[in-house]
């Protein structure tokens, strides 16, 4: 693929596009928002085979299109509802906090909410992964992965607010 772009002083710009196949596309974008875009068959650059005029509005849209916005394979879906119901989040341990001063494995956060710590804030170090022996202090501000669900238990298991 060969990609060109160049000022059309007065008008705007101009992109060009030879394809894999030999074909050329230019889009010109207008200073006034309009879009031309203008199909050249391998061979033949001087005549378009078809051009087509867009609204700015229209173009982003086509745009949207052809990035893979509106359609999605499959797998683009699953993985999407599977991110629907992960939830991040982040809170900071209080003082007087019944988590502060025991470790990952004595809370059994994961064993009784289904929730994981996958960090731990702690001034300026941030202790990624943390193993189940760290200790949770106060000031700490603690990142957790998991459903919805398992957020929601681990704060009704240890009266933490986020």
């Amino acid at each position: 693929m060969e990609f060109k772009e160049s000022d059309l002083p007065g008008i705007g710009k101009k992109f060009s596009i030879i394809t894999s196949h030999g074909d050329k596309i230019t889009v010109v974008i207008h200073i006034t928002g309009k879009r031309e875009i203008f199909f050249f068959e391998e061979g033949d650059f001087d005549d378009p085979l078809c051009d087509i005029v867009l609204t700015e509005e229209e173009a982003n849209q086509l745009g949207s299109v052809l990035m893979g916005a509106y359609f999605k394979p499959e797998m683009e879906k699953d993985k999407e509802l599977f991110l629907q119901n992960l939830a991040i989040e982040w809170f900071k341990v209080e003082k007087g906090s019944p988590i502060s001063g025991k470790s990952i494995k004595q809370l059994e956060i994961r064993k009784k909410t289904g929730a994981t710590v996958i960090s731990i804030i702690r001034g300026d170090e941030t202790i990624t992964n943390p193993l189940p022996e760290e200790v949770i202090k106060e000031g700490d501000v603690l990142v957790l992965i998991g459903s919805r669900d398992q957020i929601e238990k681990f704060f009704k298991e240890f009266g933490v607010n986020a």
